[in-house]
């Protein structure tokens, strides 16, 4: 058993509530849901511990994956077509969250999952985070709408001379998309990106 967890934690940092940041072996288990605690050890020999999300700001893992804790606006809302809501607006809740860093830079990308749900946050130049907002919803004719609203946020605040119009008429809720269109936006701006 040991033989296991040594090979499973990997170098890596947290940082904690009063901003130290302790390199640590963190034990990778390649989350596919956000996680809300993780385990880590000090060394390869020490005792393995268990830091909870109230207890770190940031951890990385070998530059895997980096995740921040951040108090954010979310809207759990389903996308199964058997529980769409008929209203197509963001029902808001606040809760502390794991994000995954995707992309840092001028802009920052963030991901959350938790089982199917998928949602992607977004901040600008040390702004507060958003939620990018995307919902399907029933309509009066039983069919299914999208909201997708993100476009308009990223037109709004991520306007650049190279991009045109149509980049945001056509970037899709996923993952790939969004992190081409923030990769495409730092590039405009000329800015390093993580």
């Amino acid at each position: 058993m040991n033989f296991y967890v040594q090979k499973s934690c990997i170098n890596g940092y947290k940082i904690d509530n009063t901003n130290q940041k302790i390199n640590c072996l963190i034990k990778n288990i390649d989350w596919k849901n956000n996680p809300t605690e993780f385990e880590y050890r000090l060394s390869e020999n020490s005792e393995i511990k268990k830091a909870i999300i109230k207890s770190v700001k940031e951890f990385d893992v070998s530059s895997i994956s980096k995740y921040v804790r951040k108090t954010v606006n979310i809207d759990r809302s389903s996308d199964h077509v058997s529980n769409l809501s008929n209203d197509k607006n963001p029902i808001f809740n606040e809760e502390e969250l794991f994000l995954k860093v995707l992309i840092e830079g001028k802009s920052n990308l963030y991901e959350y999952v938790d089982g199917d749900l998928t949602r992607y946050f977004y901040t600008k130049e040390n702004a507060n985070i958003e939620q990018l907002i995307f919902k399907k919803y029933k309509t009066l004719e039983s069919n299914s709408g999208e909201n997708n609203r993100f476009r308009q946020q990223l037109w709004t605040d991520l306007k650049c001379p190279n991009l045109k119009m149509s980049r945001f008429e056509y970037v899709k809720y996923n993952k790939n998309d969004l992190v081409r269109f923030f990769t495409e936006y730092s590039e405009c701006q000329n800015n390093d990106l993580i």
